[in-house]
């Protein structure tokens, strides 16, 4: 065992009660000091030291705590993933889909804008010599004595007359042929039968159309034309 500085430097402590204590040269006491640090921060760097040696042993629990961490940043991170998926999911789903505007159906038209339509095409396709269909009704018999023939007329024309002025046309009278108004006045005494050269009858109406009263024009020129084709000849 190597012996203390202070007695290799001062010597034994029963020597210096015996004797006393010789002179330190500088030089040495300088390096006694010296060593003394040396010793000194030798014992203050071996507690480090000794930690060092434990880092080693503690590493791998490093590691694994390092490793869980990183694990649980993923799975928090993969968890908001997939909320933001089925976020997005569920956006889309309930959004409504978006598609393209449809053409707008024209209006159909009414039933009176069709009967308008409808009437003003047979007003355009109506022929102007067609005689317009009536309800002739109940009839008499109309004898033409000067002609040698008979004839049936409806009785709505009323009590009813005739004459034959040129021994051609026959012009009747009646209360439905006098209630044309006086706008068509003159057209009075142009109703009944035209005898053709052939023996054969048409009817006699005015030549226009009676735009104060056109119903009653139509109805009398329907019942006129059903009387000129009931003329037949005697026996």
């Amino acid at each position: 065992m190597s012996k203390d500085p202070f007695e290799e430097l001062f010597g034994p402590e029963d020597a210096g009660a015996q004797a006393e204590p010789r002179p330190v040269p500088a030089r040495e006491r300088l390096s006694y000091e010296q060593a003394e640090r040396v010793r000194t921060a030798q014992l203050a760097t071996e507690p480090k030291r000794t930690g060092a040696r434990r880092a080693p042993q503690a590493l791998p629990w490093i590691v694994v705590g390092a490793v869980a961490v990183i694990a649980i940043v993923v799975s928090i991170v993969l968890v908001n993933l997939a909320r933001g998926d089925a976020g997005a999911n569920e956006a889309t789903t309930g959004r409504p889909s978006t598609t393209a505007p449809s053409a707008t159906p024209s209006p159909t038209p009414s039933s009176d804008a069709e009967e308008d339509a409808d009437g003003a095409g047979d007003a355009e396709d109506e022929d102007p010599n067609e005689v317009p269909a009536v309800e002739v009704g109940p009839t008499s018999t109309l004898d033409i004595p000067a002609w040698g023939v008979t004839s049936q007329l409806s009785q709505k024309f009323g009590m009813t007359s005739y004459v034959i002025p040129d021994n051609v046309n026959l012009q009747l009278s009646s209360p439905l042929i006098d209630s044309l108004p006086e706008e068509c006045a003159a057209m009075r005494s142009q109703w009944g039968v035209t005898q053709g050269a052939d023996g054969s009858y048409t009817v006699l109406k005015p030549a226009e159309r009676c735009e104060a009263a056109p119903e009653l024009y139509d109805e009398l020129w329907g019942l006129t034309d059903a009387f000129a084709k009931s003329v037949t000849p005697v026996g």
